[in-house]
């Protein structure tokens, strides 16, 4: 059955700085009043980026901290500068409701300028096919439910190997955020960037649905450069141990080739 979305947006400007509603769009796969950790992470790859626009500085990298699930609802996005610059900065950020820090970590912004390099200096590597040919993952092994999602109705997947919903270390798709993170905004290219990242240990579980969980406890996403196209492309690998704890590294993708690196931990139980 096709869910209809309720809402525009991932998230809805509320009255007061910093302050959003996350719509049903946000939801995640792990708890129905909590939101998939894409959403937010996407969110503050937002409010990073807007302390460098004035100096034409870009989203270089973002590493974040879970302290606990972002519930649907009313939230408020922080960022500060903690050391200005022109050609490097480092800004904070940071997701509170109820009282308490959900999400923290700190981005990395960087001047965009041209150098001159050498054609050896390039990495030669093989193209993945592209979004075009990839299948469309079967919900029902993935995402089911009749409640629009994050991950269900918020985004486009098609998987070109493994997958969602194949068990597997290894898997590959291409995702496309089909919605903005704010209403009435453009979605810029690390924010597509970042809020596909954290799919990665979706794409690839060696362990299956329902009978473990698998959540990741952080999001650390380096970009060399800034996607083009909607489409981002993950090729993902997740190991996990007898210790309860698993790490999923990928490797971000657009139709050009590689563009960066993305990384979690973590925590592993049974249902």
């Amino acid at each position: 059955m096709e869910i209809k979305p309720d809402h525009v947006a991932i998230a809805l400007p509320l009255e007061g700085k910093g302050r959003y509603e996350l719509t049903g769009l946000a939801r995640g796969p792990w708890q129905e009043d909590a939101a998939h950790g894409g959403a937010p992470a996407g969110l503050l790859a937002r409010a990073a980026e807007l302390l460098g626009a004035d100096d034409d500085l870009r989203l270089a990298s973002i590493s974040l901290a879970f302290n606990g699930p972002v519930t649907l609802g009313g939230l408020e996005v922080r960022a500060e500068t903690v050391k200005p610059g022109r050609r490097q900065r480092v800004v904070s950020v940071a997701i509170d409701a109820g009282g308490r820090t959900l999400i923290e970590g700190r981005a990395i912004l960087i001047r965009r300028g041209e150098v001159d390099l050498p054609d050896e200096v390039k990495v030669p590597e093989p193209r993945f096919a592209g979004p075009e040919q990839g299948r469309p993952v079967e919900q029902k092994l993935w995402a089911a439910g009749e409640r629009e999602a994050f991950h269900r109705t918020a985004n486009t997947v098609v998987a070109i190997e493994g997958g969602p919903d194949r068990i597997g270390t290894k898997g590959m798709v291409w995702i496309r955020l089909d919605y903005p993170l704010v209403a009435g905004e453009a979605l810029s290219a690390a924010q597509r960037a970042v809020a596909a990242a954290d799919f990665g240990n979706g794409v690839a579980h060696p362990v299956g649905w329902g009978e473990y969980l698998f959540i990741n406890c952080d999001l650390n996403v380096a970009l060399l450069r800034e996607p083009v196209g909607a489409w981002i492309g993950l090729e993902s690998r997740t190991e996990v141990d007898t210790n309860g704890s698993g790490l999923t590294t990928t490797r971000l993708h657009d139709e050009h080739g590689h563009f960066g690196n993305a990384s979690q931990i973590l925590f592993v139980d049974r249902t």
